[in-house]
């Protein structure tokens, strides 16, 4: 039920934050406005390092685990404070299992993620802006590498290798360093939802923006 509660105002943040740029984009396009530079553009493409914090099994006996990685995030500016996001996410980390019989003590695991959504600026100045954006689409997690024949996680409580339904809601920000290159920064509620159950996961990630394509201003 909390996270439930967590999630119902989550969604509700990123609805008052998409309002409110709707309300912005209005109350711009009634005066004439100079648009800065890194806003007069119709894309832009995210690279960077990413981090995610991940319980790969239902019960507490498994320690969560941390995962490192990379995201890639295009982003098509369909307003220039409101745009639709393709995004795609790869962590990679090591699970610990509990003492078990089959000599198992370690082993690499990754989640591969796909997904579609929106992002909104409401807050937009000449060096920096702040917005938020919201995912969906599918993640696949590969939590049996290194287990001998005829084992797999599950038999240790852990979930197995699948795919599953995930989320991003969070927010991010750009600094921008020149008309077409920005920093920035994602920090994201990443659910999954493996096994049947859900996944409360953090995620954020540091890199470079590439910004292009020239809007016509009307």
């Amino acid at each position: 039920m909390k996270i439930r509660r967590s999630f119902f105002a989550t969604l509700a943040a990123v609805a008052l934050a998409f309002s409110a740029a709707s309300l912005h984009a209005q109350i711009v396009a009634t005066a004439p406005v100079t648009v800065a530079p890194a806003y007069n553009t119709h894309y832009d493409v995210f690279g960077g390092f990413m981090y995610s914090h991940f319980n790969p099994a239902r019960g507490s006996q498994i320690h969560a685990i941390n995962m490192y990685g990379f995201n890639g995030t295009f982003t098509d500016w369909v307003k220039p404070n409101f745009g639709l996001e393709l995004t795609t996410r790869h962590v990679y980390g090591t699970i610990i299992p509990p003492i078990n019989g089959y000599g198992i003590t370690n082993y690499k695991a990754s989640q591969h993620f796909y997904m579609l959504g929106v992002a909104a600026r409401f807050l937009r100045t000449p060096k920096y802006d702040f917005g938020m954006h919201l995912d969906a689409g599918a993640a696949y997690g590969i939590f049996n590498k290194g287990y001998p024949a005829n084992v797999q996680p599950i038999d240790l409580g852990i979930y197995n290798t699948q795919p599953a339904v995930a989320m991003a809601i969070g927010a991010f920000s750009d600094y921008n360093l020149k008309p077409h290159w920005a920093l920035r920064v994602y920090t994201d509620w990443q659910p999954t939802f493996y096994g049947k159950t859900h996944q409360d996961e953090f995620a954020g990630s540091l890199g470079i923006v590439y910004k292009f394509g020239t809007r016509k201003i009307k």
